[in-house]
């Protein structure tokens, strides 16, 4: 008898290990659609590989206003130059300050370089447009701390 208690035992902790783990990889490694948030249509993406990032920013059909990681955007931009078509605007949240080539800083119309989360997403409310779409992406190790911070902004216009 004991031996059968383990074995459910066993078998609900791999249950719950697997939705777990599947929740996980949901949350972080997709994309995630938010509503409208200060009139814009709202996305965020944790860890995102910069290839299908590329192909995100160039499939949206309004201008973008992106909140994103200095590695990240600084990688898009470089190897994906045509992303470059769909923003309006692209604020740093981790660096105040960003490398990019001179056609980056000719074809977006706004560049901010912040060094905190908060600050920037703070930003976020003076130069919210309606129809465009709000990214946020984030990564590394203060993906998940910034996710929070993140989740926190947003839940303040629902």
């Amino acid at each position: 008898m004991s031996s059968k208690v383990t074995k459910i035992n066993v078998e609900e902790q791999l249950l719950q290990l697997r939705k777990d783990g599947l929740q996980t990889a949901t949350q972080i490694n997709a994309m995630n659609a938010h509503g409208k948030i200060l009139g814009m249509d709202t996305f965020s993406w944790i860890n995102p590989q910069i290839d299908a990032l590329a192909s995100a920013l160039t499939s949206f059909p309004f201008k973008i206003i992106w909140i994103g990681d200095s590695q990240q955007v600084e990688n898009c931009l470089r190897l994906f130059p045509d992303s470059l078509k769909s923003l309006d605007t692209v604020i740093i949240q981790d660096k105040a300050e960003m490398t990019l080539d001179q056609m980056s800083f000719e074809k977006i119309s706004n560049i901010i370089c912040i060094e905190q989360t908060e600050e920037a997403l703070n930003l976020l409310k003076t130069i919210k447009q309606e129809k465009s779409i709000f990214l946020y992406t984030t990564g590394g190790k203060m993906a998940t701390e910034n996710k929070v911070i993140f989740n926190e902004f947003i839940s303040l216009f629902k």
